[in-house]
């Protein structure tokens, strides 16, 4: 799948807004949020304890417990998790124009990662544009897209492309939380504002350096070759997904990775199993 949207900075994420925090009603939201039952949708790409999770604000029932997004045409009905958070709430309806608002959720990270992955391999990415805004970060909150590893900034309003390999990592004990929005397809970032002021163009990501992949790494490829199993498969996907977040690294290497050890075990059901995982994830 080749991304609709051209390269800015690097990457074909960028940040389209930004948004003015009211630091103390937004503590209150969260100490209240952090009560509320997230539910583990996307546990196929996370890993980690408790890893990542999230909550329905808004929907097209109203109903928290319809957790799968498949579509639809709106209007976005609040839940009752999100009347319990009246700043959020009231963050959501300053911020974009509800009349292209078609879900709403809370993601959560904490002590785990979204391995690497595309969106919309089982649904077309022109139904709806996703955007993030960050309302919690720890130290290591981190994003990433193909080999570019970055931190995004608290009140930044994001677009991520999810139709190329990309990723997520917080392991510093402290949630992630990002407030999410599924909103019309087809309409200029700038449009989708409340107000047009809000919107934001040209902005440079926070951009990670990082040190090359060590040496002797093709050593620790042989390594986990010993240790390979199809009980040890999802660990060693967990163990390689991190990788590219301390060294240079393209974000999708780690299936080549994994394929790489699967030959080296000689087990071709470890091969064919190792190449699934990358069919999944990527799609290809």
């Amino acid at each position: 799948m080749t991304s609709q949207h051209p390269l800015v900075h690097g990457i074909h994420s960028r940040v389209i807004g930004r948004v003015t925090l009211d630091e103390s009603r937004l503590a209150d939201d969260i100490s209240t949020l952090l009560k509320f039952p997230f539910n583990s949708g996307y546990s196929d790409y996370a890993r980690g304890n408790p890893g990542w999770r999230n909550c329905v604000l808004m929907n097209h029932t109203g109903d928290p417990g319809d957790i799968e997004f498949g579509g639809h045409d709106g209007p976005a009905l609040a839940t009752p998790l999100l009347e319990q958070l009246p700043y959020l709430h009231e963050l959501l309806t300053s911020t974009w124009n509800m009349d292209h608002v078609l879900w709403a959720r809370i993601f959560m990270c904490e002590d785990g990662m979204l391995i690497p992955h595309r969106d919309y391999l089982d649904l077309p990415e022109d139904e709806f544009t996703r955007v993030h805004i960050p309302i919690q970060l720890g130290p290591s909150s981190l994003h990433s897209e193909e080999a570019m590893v970055y931190r995004m900034r608290k009140g930044e309003v994001w677009f991520i492309d999810g139709t190329v390999n990309h990723a997520a990592y917080s392991y510093d004990g402290r949630p992630r939380i990002y407030l999410t929005a599924d909103l019309r397809s087809g309409i200029d970032f700038a449009d989708l504002f409340a107000d047009p002021a809000l919107a934001a163009d040209d902005v440079r990501p926070d951009i990670v350096e990082l040190p090359a992949l060590p040496a002797d790494f093709d050593v620790t490829l042989e390594g986990m070759s010993k240790v390979l199993g199809h009980d040890t498969i999802d660990e060693i996907v967990g163990v390689l997904s991190k990788v590219h977040f301390n060294h240079q690294a393209q974000c999708g290497e780690i299936y080549e990775w994994l394929i790489d050890v699967a030959d080296r075990s000689g087990d071709d059901s470890l091969v064919a199993a190792a190449k699934a995982k990358r069919k999944f994830f990527l799609g290809v």
